[in-house]
């Protein structure tokens, strides 16, 4: 026979009373489940969802997709050898001329987002963060390299500022063709530490 409401909470107190008794404490008395089986609700078991598990980290020197198709609409001399290209053929020209400087690095440090475009903070000592005006999307995206800073190390102005067109004719002279006849020197580990010794 089914037991009633009141049967489980008269069952409840007869438990509890009980053990009070056997026990001269009441607070070994757990308070009576009143909800009989049919009535709990235990919330299921999930499994972490994928929007609250660890996103992969995202490395910041990466170009943001849309950037690599975006074309550059500085303006060109007119009888300037450098084709147009598009900001992800510009940076790796830029990596290409770093390394020919024997740079164990790449030349874009983080991209941030900005409402008008992107700023590209770099590993160059020799340039402030490049600031791209972007419009447009997909294949049609179109950016504008405003001009660059190179820093206060430069006292005269007209020599600080640069244009973006002349810096990215700069960065692809430099990346399509290295200078360099020799190799990088290789960095030597073990003749610092035998030298101590």
């Amino acid at each position: 026979m089914p037991l009633t409401l009141v049967a489980w909470i008269r069952r409840g107190i007869r438990s509890c009373a009980l053990t009070v008794a056997a026990l001269g404490t009441l607070t070994a008395c757990k308070p009576p489940d009143l909800k009989p089986n049919f009535m709990r609700h235990d919330p299921p078991a999930t499994e972490p969802s994928p929007a609250t598990a660890p996103a992969a980290a995202v490395d910041p020197s990466l170009t943001p997709r849309e950037l690599i198709t975006a074309r550059l609409i500085n303006t060109r001399a007119p009888d300037s050898k450098t084709p147009g290209m598009t900001v992800g053929k510009l940076i790796e020209f830029a990596d290409r001329y770093l390394a020919c400087d024997c740079a164990n690095t790449r030349f874009a440090k983080t991209w941030k987002r900005l409402d008008s475009g992107y700023e590209l903070s770099t590993n160059s000592g020799q340039v402030r963060p490049l600031r791209l005006m972007c419009t447009g999307t997909g294949e049609a995206t179109e950016c504008y390299l405003n001009e660059i800073d190179r820093g206060a190390q430069i006292p005269r102005l007209q020599e600080r500022f640069m244009p973006g067109s002349d810096f990215i004719e700069f960065i692809y002279q430099h990346g399509v063709n290295c200078p360099r006849t020799e190799p990088c020197p290789t960095p030597v580990v073990g003749n610092a530490a035998a030298a101590e010794h």
